[in-house]
C-alpha cells in the first residue's frame, strides 16, 4: 500500500508538470510575434492547474512515506 500511494502520487504530480508544460508549449505556438513568452508559474491558472494538483501530488506521497 505504501508504494502504491508513493507511485500514485508521483504519478500525479509529475502528470500535473507535464500537461502544465505542455499547456504553456501549445500557448506559445499560438503567441505569432517573435516575442519570447515565458512560462507565467505565479498566477490564478497557474495555481489551479499546476500547483494545487502538484501538492496534492506530493501529499499523497508524504503519507505514503510516513505509513508504518
Amino acid at each position: 500500500m505504501r508504494l502504491f500511494l508513493m507511485l500514485s502520487g508521483a504519478a500525479v504530480s509529475v502528470g500535473a508538470l507535464l500537461f502544465w508544460i505542455y499547456l504553456q508549449a501549445m500557448a506559445k505556438a499560438w503567441h505569432t510575434s517573435n516575442a519570447k513568452q515565458s512560462m507565467k508559474w505565479l498566477n490564478k491558472e497557474a495555481l489551479r492547474i499546476f500547483w494545487v494538483p502538484f501538492a496534492a501530488g506530493a501529499a499523497i506521497i508524504f503519507i505514503g512515506w510516513s505509513l508504518p
